[in-house]
């Protein structure tokens, strides 16, 4: 593998995550709906880190770089693989952006594509991992909305009284 591809795998697997953020940055200023956007956000972040976690609880995952007595393309903890938290995040934004741009949404999931591919190619992750972390995003995003929804003060946008 040349330094090229290395150098592109080791930038898109740490740094891509930044873009499918950005889009979600974007349409929410856009909108300009903050009570509903960001608390769907929120709250979708929050089902998301407990799905994230709770999984990682209950199988955990040698990282590919250590049952390969391998250096890692990029330097990472010896922690479990699954799920990827990237992808998580990733999964997170498309579910997010979809109601809202679905061109947008469309680009977060290509970035999305590329970020898992480097993330296995570097050695970090299983395609189960990055696969799984996109699904537990879009379930996170999708358990966030309905909250934000259910929750009559961010509905109506009125103030909670009480």
């Amino acid at each position: 593998m040349g330094r090229s591809m290395k150098a592109t795998i080791v930038a898109t697997a740490m740094w891509g995550i930044v873009l499918p953020l950005l889009f979600v940055l974007i349409v929410t200023v856009r909108r300009g709906k903050w009570r509903l956007d960001i608390s769907q956000g929120a709250l979708g972040g929050l089902a998301t880190i407990l799905i994230v976690k709770i999984a990682a609880a209950f199988f955990y995952e040698r990282r590919p770089f250590l049952v390969e007595h391998l250096h890692p393309l990029v330097a990472h903890a010896a922690d479990n693989a699954f799920p990827s938290d990237h992808l998580a995040a990733c999964g997170l934004a498309v579910g997010y952006l979809w109601p809202r741009s679905r061109t947008l949404a469309l680009l977060a999931t290509v970035v999305a594509l590329a970020i898992a591919i480097a993330r296995v190619l570097a050695r970090l992750h299983y395609p189960q991992d990055v696969i799984a972390g996109f699904a537990f995003g879009l379930v996170g995003a999708f358990l966030g909305a309905w909250a934000a929804r259910s929750l009559p003060f961010i509905r109506s946008g009125a103030p909670r009284s009480g």
